[in-house]
């Protein structure tokens, strides 16, 4: 049996790894959004 301080230190790094992925894909979505409502993006309409 792992002792509790050897299971931590090899969960944690999940933890991590599963908080940093939707914290990377909100942080790209949020940007997109903040650039079209600031029209640094440009829109799909067809002029």
């Amino acid at each position: 049996m792992l002792s509790e301080q050897v299971f931590y230190l090899f969960l944690f790094p999940w933890f991590l790894f599963l908080a940093i992925i939707p914290g990377v894909v909100m942080t790209f979505l949020f940007a997109g959004i903040a650039g079209q409502l600031l029209n640094y993006l440009p829109g799909k309409n067809g002029d």
